[in-house]
């Protein structure tokens, strides 16, 4: 985290998700996911063992240019996961959530850009890996500080893109903050390289009375293959937590720009 934060400071003239896409333009990432888990972390941090639990996620991401100020977005997702406890497997598939939002520019200063993005979730089905216990039919509502800035970084166009959430849960689960970080860098042509801190803390606890929080780290690269259309390949890791599993993810997403 702390080499993605300097880097981020002094980072290049690349785009990512925190600027405005011009009107009439848009972009859709189709991930696919692959995510194990077969331990966790208890209130006090230590990793303890748990049932194995496996997850396949389809989760395509998309974003509009309304305006110069205003890019819309919006996500949906499908998933299969599987829990082996003692050799008995539990199985459920089916759509999960829909997302849609929208992120507003709010204008550049000293070189850096600021947005703001409402979001809101609705949930069609509960995860095993979610310790706030959400159900369908439960609603997140979201609001996130976006910040974003382009430099060069040792003569390599790059970018980092900020992002500071409060998120409101409905049902009686905790609301949360949520802190990411995204450095992109182009070496070559054609080629960029993503690495992500990924962080996410309840503001309470839940109704089991666990006051939950975790940290991932993510690396990928995203290669162009045609004229507006490229694929991504890399991993998610997590690397501390609370109350929350510890997971470990693959992900192949193709991204189609338009």
């Amino acid at each position: 985290m702390a080499l993605v934060v300097a880097f981020s400071l002094a980072a290049g003239n690349a785009q990512g998700g925190g600027w405005p896409l011009a009107p009439g333009t848009g972009e859709l990432i189709v991930p696919v996911t692959h995510m194990r888990a077969g331990e966790r972390y208890d209130g006090s941090g230590k990793k303890q063992w748990k049932p194995r639990y496996t997850k396949i996620e389809v989760a395509p991401y998309a974003e509009y240019g309304l305006t110069s100020r205003l890019t819309l977005t919006g996500e949906a997702a499908w998933a299969a996961d599987k829990t082996d406890f003692f050799g008995m497997n539990f199985r459920e598939n089916g759509m999960t959530r829909i997302k849609a939002g929208a992120r507003y520019a709010l204008g550049t200063w000293a070189g850096t850009h600021f947005s703001v993005q409402p979001l809101a979730t609705l949930h069609l089905a509960g995860a095993a890996n979610d310790p706030a216990a959400t159900a369908k039919g439960d609603i997140d509502a979201e609001m996130v500080l976006v910040v974003a800035r382009n430099e060069k970084l040792f003569g390599i166009d790059a970018f980092s893109v900020q992002e500071i959430a409060w998120r409101y849960r409905d049902s009686g689960r905790p609301d949360e903050v949520r802190a990411d970080i995204t450095f992109g860098a182009k070496p070559w042509p054609g080629i960029m390289l993503l690495a992500k801190s990924l962080n996410t803390a309840a503001l309470s606890s839940t109704a089991a009375g666990d006051s939950y929080q975790s940290g991932k780290l993510a690396l990928s690269l995203v290669h162009d293959v045609a004229p507006g259309l490229a694929i991504e390949a890399g991993m998610e890791h997590s690397v501390f937590g609370r109350d929350a599993i510890a997971e470990r993810t693959l992900r192949f997403a193709v991204w189609r720009r338009f």
